[in-house]
Formats: C-alpha cells, sequence, structure tokens
C-alpha cells in the first residue's frame, strides 16, 4: 500500500488515504477514501469513483490522482503504482518552530536533570505538613511531550521521528562539546579569581554525561512509545476523541519514562524509598501537567491542521524508529 495525505481543500467532502495494492485477496486496484466530516473510511475502485457523481466530492488534485489510477486499471497494471503522484512531507514554518522550542526543553530538562530540588507542602488533608524532592527537569521535560504529541497529531509520525532524532543529535553534540571543553587547563589567573567556577566546569560536564545517558535510554522510549501509539490510535479511532487518544498515549509514555529515568540516574545514589517516591510523585505529576496542557495542545493541533492544510494519518507507516523510510 502506498500512503498520502492530500491538503484538506475547499468544499472537498472526501479526501483520498491511501491507495491499496492488488493482493491474493483482493486482485483489483482500490483505493481508501475518507469522509472529511466524520474521519470514515471505505475502499472503492478507481473506476467506480471515476463517475461525476463520485469525482465533484473530490479536490481537483484528487481527481486527477483517480483519472491517473483509473488509467492504470486499462493498461492491465502495466504503469507502476510508484508512479502515484503522492504529496511529500513540507517543512513548514509552524513544523521548524515546534521542533526547536522542543529541543529548546529538551535540552533544558537534561541540564538540570541531575538536581534534585525540594518541594513542601504545609498542609495535606490526612498527610499534615510533606516534604520530597523532585528532579528539577520535572518542571520543564513534560513540554517535550506536548510538542511532540502535536507534531504527530498534525505532521504524522515519520516528522516526529525526525524531530526526535534530531532532539538526540543536538543534547548528543552538546555533552560530548561540553566534555571536552573542559579538558583543556585554565588560565591560571582566571582559576585563581574564578575558583567556584573552575571546579564546577568538570564536575557539571561530567554530571550532564551521566544525566545524558540515563535521559536518552528514558527520552528514547518514551517518545517513540508516545507517538507510535498517538499515530496508531488516530487511525483506529479515525481521527476523532483527540483528548482521549493524547491522554492514553502520554500516560503510557510518562510511566515508562519516569521508571527508566530515576531508575538509571539516582538508582544507588539515593536511598531506594526515595527512589520510588520520587518514581510515583513524578508520574502523578507529569500526568497533571499533561491534562492541564491538554486544552492547549488540542486547540493548537487543529488550528495548524488548518493553518497548514495538513491532518496526516499514518496509514502503513514504517514505525521502526530506527528507519527513516516509509
Amino acid at each position: 500500500m502506498t500512503s498520502h495525505r492530500t491538503p484538506i481543500m475547499e468544499n472537498a467532502s472526501h479526501e483520498i488515504e491511501a491507495v491499496i495494492e492488488p493482493s491474493l485477496e483482493n486482485d483489483e486496484l482500490q483505493v481508501l477514501v475518507r469522509v472529511c466530516d466524520s474521519g470514515a473510511t471505505f475502499k472503492m475502485s478507481p473506476r467506480e469513483l471515476n463517475k461525476k457523481t463520485w469525482l465533484d466530492k473530490f479536490s481537483r488534485e484528487d481527481v486527477a490522482h483517480i483519472g491517473f489510477l483509473n488509467a492504470a486499471t486499462y493498461t492491465d497494471q502495466l504503469v507502476p503504482l510508484s508512479y502515484f503522484p503522492t504529496r511529500k512531507h513540507q517543512l513548514t514554518p509552524a513544523v521548524l518552530l515546534l521542533a526547536l522550542i522542543y529541543v529548546g526543553f529538551l535540552m533544558l530538562s537534561n541540564v538540570t536533570g541531575a538536581r534534585v530540588i525540594e518541594v513542601k507542602l504545609a498542609w495535606l488533608p490526612f498527610f499534615g505538613a510533606v516534604s520530597f524532592g523532585i528532579p528539577a527537569a520535572l518542571i520543564a521535560f513534560p513540554m517535550t511531550y506536548a510538542f511532540s504529541t502535536i507534531i504527530t497529531e498534525v505532521y504524522g509520525y515519520r516528522v516526529s521521528r525526525m524531530v526526535i532524532w534530531g532532539g538526540l543529535a543536538v543534547n548528543l553534540m552538546f555533552i560530548i562539546g561540553t566534555w571536552l571543553l573542559s579538558l583543556p587547563p585554565g588560565l591560571p589567573s582566571w582559576e585563581a579569581q574564578n575558583p567556584t567556577l573552575a571546579a564546577a566546569y568538570p564536575a557539571l560536564a561530567l554530571e550532564f554525561a551521566r544525566t545524558f545517558v540515563a535521559s536518552t535510554v528514558a527520552y528514547f522510549c518514551g517518545e517513540f512509545i508516545n507517538t507510535t501509539f498517538l499515530a496508531k490510535l488516530k487511525i483506529a479511532s479515525a481521527g476523532r476523541y483527540l483528548w482521549a487518544r493524547v491522554v492514553s498515549s502520554t500516560f503510557v509514555a510518562i510511566v515508562i519514562d519516569s521508571v527508566l529515568f530515576c531508575m538509571i540516574l539516582f538508582w544507588g545514589r539515593l536511598p531506594q524509598q526515595v527512589v520510588l517516591t520520587m518514581i510515583g510523585i513524578q508520574i502523578t505529576v507529569k500526568l497533571i501537567y499533561e491534562l492541564a496542557l491538554l486544552p492547549a495542545v488540542t486547540t493548537v493541533s487543529r488550528r495548524l491542521k488548518h493553518m497548514d492544510k495538513v491532518d496526516y494519518y499514518d496509514y502503513h507507516t514504517n514505525f521502526n524508529p530506527f528507519s527513516f523510510k516509509d
């Protein structure tokens, strides 16, 4: 199957979602059609669609696609399906802005990940005064899920995959660069005047590296689980129930991310009970955070779909995180 997404066109009530090649079960080329309003999908042959009653429901671009496919059926499939004029992903200004902000929050999370801050709650029902520790990164990291969710929902899994790998590359460059620049000896006169900074740079470089290992494993698993789950739920629900899809995919990712990050970074460095408590607090805080961001995420997603004329569905997308092909 060759999958593509056509921009939303004014007055078009139907859109082509995918072209299904002949198989053992069905020897006829078929087109997967989506109803714009309801999100429902159905299959028809190009020959059936190539009638005025149906053509009037599609955009001019989709009409051209139907004509092309119909012509192919009369040539006994001699025209390769790879010639089908699909629309490529376009790098819009919105995608660039979302990716930059996403990487910014990711960098902030990694730089502050090893610092544990104390949270004091003066009074809680049945508990009274409570004090506990959380990683400082907990304040910034949940924002990465919000932005990766928006990118996946609007532009598709393949774009998210590139952004996630891009964030990982930027972090790797930062860690290696910080470590390398901490190796040359400092100017004696500068070290004499700034002893705290002189001692802090090498220590921070090592701590950033340790945090990078923990955050990379947690980030890699959490982000790809979130985007994969969200993309597949979008197909299963025909694009409906955005809020439920976002909550479901993010919750699974949050649990896995929190467990991996805290176990790798803090296990053996802090008491076991403190680490387990930190995991529970992280999951709770991140989930509350994402629920608070949910109205903004759904609103921005809908506006970007309208602004960029894109609402990508990952039909038969290769969800292998290590693959950059379709």
